[in-house]
């Protein structure tokens, strides 16, 4: 766990380019809305940084910044 963990926070956001949902696997496609995790102004070198599609958003919310 991080100490930066309390900071982090889901954005959504329109995809640019294609990404893998980290909690389920399926691809977030070009133009889709997907929810990574953000730092706002923090800028942490070397923090792995989950994206989510929007099926796991709805699913889960918030809940998947505690996974």
């Amino acid at each position: 766990m991080s100490k930066y963990n309390a900071a982090k926070f889901l954005k959504e956001t329109k995809s640019r380019m294609s990404h893998i949902c980290d909690s389920c696997g399926k691809e977030i496609k070009k133009g889709e809305m997907y929810y990574p995790e953000s730092m706002g102004k923090i800028n942490a070198i070397g923090i792995k940084l989950r994206k989510f599609c929007a099926g796991c958003f709805a699913k889960h919310g918030e809940a998947l910044l505690g996974k």
